[in-house]
């Protein structure tokens, strides 16, 4: 958790005029599963990856300020869970890991290409 929340913040630092990531796609990176890759701009990518930052620090919404249908289930799921805390809690952490991996790439990503940017733009 703590690389993620190094790249974005170094991405937050780096990128000075998120407008430039407008209409700029993201490269394909070196995994295959980053299905949607070609459906965001950049200036998405920034801005998706600072809120996942901000939603992380902030923690999550109460269950009552949800749709209700979503708060029933969690608690449904919540009740299938005690059944085997442990290998829910494995499943739950490897995939935020994959995921946060995932984000950090992106992150890194976004950082990278800014930077292409402001070179080109800097030698014209």
């Amino acid at each position: 958790m703590e690389e993620y929340f190094s790249a974005v913040s170094k991405m937050e630092q780096t990128v000075m005029f998120p407008s430039l990531l407008r209409g700029i796609s993201l490269d394909k990176l070196d995994d295959p599963t980053e299905a949607d890759s070609g459906s965001k701009d950049l200036y998405e990518y920034f801005m998706q990856l600072k809120s996942i930052k901000g939603m992380v620090e902030g923690g999550l919404a109460p269950l009552e300020g949800r749709d209700p249908s979503i708060a029933v289930r969690l608690r449904e799921q919540e009740d299938r869970e005690k059944a085997d805390l442990e290998g829910f809690f494995y499943y739950h952490v490897s995939n935020l890991y994959r995921i946060l991996n995932q984000l950090t790439r992106r992150a890194d990503a976004v950082t990278t290409k800014y930077n292409e940017i402001m070179c080109q733009i800097n030698r014209n």
